[in-house]
């Protein structure tokens, strides 16, 4: 069945937004989304979460959605489907997140409001969807979860490396699967694009990049830094932030004071105190957990640090530095396929002693510093503001509305 050419590109869609969490800070990609795509266009979000949201979290909602549905799913649930799972192919994050009153709920919401599409966050909330249903759908699962695990499993302390083999292993069978069931999907790295891309030529995909909020983030007076501060900004719920960190405070901080001896080290974000806690004391290092406003930690910084060495996509934390005109050194993992290049936007760094090394260059010369943040200021004002990014995000799902796409050929979601 075919549905384009009722709708004319550029006019207003009704949006079914599906995501397996609440919408909130630290999920960058649909909090930033949400409010932009709602100034032309109607949503309707279903959230599956196993907390409910918070009084804070469903004002933020309403303001954008014209309805809301949260589901509720119990975490011991998820993980006794993923033990379940263990013998099968499906990957764990896929059975965590099963739920049939999750997809009885997306089905009446579907039924109801009759969307012009559907847009779903994260491979695993993609078995939600309605079979044999005659809206496009893009699927945002924004990085391989197949390249992710493969780097887990390289990298990860033993329990994540076991987890990470047996993730890997599944997902290379059944990412190519996940990627049919959508019309389009969209990553926010070419690496991981292409990364499953191998696995399923024949789908439709798109380069949607995460993005930065240039307003809020505004570029600092020089007199808000403080010398030899450095910063790391990230949700530690996140595992390759808590890896990140520990890796720079055993292996970098350390060569970095011995340089330095004033030098000192924040890490912010949700989390970070629990995360981080077995470093509490250590001389030059401070933990905040969740602050609303990041950008005071980043203007105060002289450096900001990414020495990520797990994980997929392009990290946030570099956009966010770039448009603070807090100057970033960052691993080339950290980087994905950002066009910035090393000694022009930001300085990058393989290994503990290079990656100290160019922290330490940078704490000494503040005329490198200031060149750099300029340039990196231009690149995310011209590529990389949200305002820029969810204008790519609303012309993928306006041309698929658009242009039609024939149903018959994908395959419904099906778990083993």
């Amino acid at each position: 069945m075919r549905w384009g050419n009722y709708r004319d590109i550029g006019q207003a869609m009704k949006i079914l937004y599906i995501v397996p969490f609440v919408p909130w800070e630290v999920k960058v990609r649909s909090f930033n989304l949400i409010p932009r795509l709602a100034r032309n266009h109607e949503i309707t979000a279903v959230c599956v979460s196993s907390a409910e949201p918070s009084e804070v979290q469903k004002d933020w909602l309403s303001k954008y959605c014209k309805k809301t549905v949260h589901v509720r799913h119990s975490g011991l649930k998820g993980m006794m489907q993923c033990a379940a799972a263990l013998p099968t192919s499906t990957p764990l994050r896929i059975a965590y997140c099963g739920s049939k009153r999750a997809k009885e709920a997306v089905r009446r919401v579907y039924e109801e409001v009759r969307p012009d599409v559907v847009y779903v966050e994260r491979w695993r909330a993609l078995q939600f969807v309605p079979e044999g249903g005659d809206v496009p759908v893009v699927c945002d699962p924004t990085d391989s979860m197949t390249l992710y695990n493969w780097r887990l499993m390289k990298t990860g302390v033993w329990w994540e490396r076991l987890v990470g083999w047996e993730e890997h292993r599944k997902f290379l069978r059944y990412e190519g699967k996940l990627a049919r069931v959508a019309d389009v999907c969209v990553f926010c790295s070419r690496v991981d694009m292409e990364y499953v891309q191998e696995q399923a030529p024949e789908v439709q995909y798109e380069l949607v990049p995460n993005g930065v909020d240039s307003e809020k983030y505004f570029f600092k007076e020089e007199s808000e830094e403080e010398p030899g501060t450095l910063v790391f900004t990230g949700n530690f719920k996140y595992r390759p932030n808590c890896h990140a960190t520990k890796y720079f405070l055993e292996e970098i901080f350390p060569r970095v004071r011995s340089e330095v001896p004033e030098a000192k080290f924040v890490a912010v974000g949700n989390g970070a105190g629990k995360a981080l806690a077995a470093y509490r004391g250590r001389a030059g290092f401070e933990a905040v957990d969740f602050v609303p406003d990041l950008r005071p930690y980043l203007a105060k910084a002289a450096v900001a640090v990414a020495p990520l060495t797990v994980g997929a996509g392009v990290s946030n934390k570099l956009a966010e530095g770039f448009a603070v005109g807090t100057v970033v050194v960052a691993t080339p993992l950290a980087c994905g396929d950002l066009p910035a290049k090393s000694g022009q936007e930001l300085l990058i760094a393989e290994g503990a002693e290079e990656f100290a090394k160019q922290v330490v260059k940078l704490l000494r010369d503040a005329g490198l510093r200031r060149q750099l943040a300029l340039r990196a200021k231009v690149l995310v004002e011209q590529q990389y503001d949200w305002a820029i990014v969810s204008k790519k995000m609303e012309a993928v799902m306006q041309r698929l509305v658009g242009t039609g796409v024939d149903k018959t050929s994908h395959q419904a979601f099906a778990t083993a």
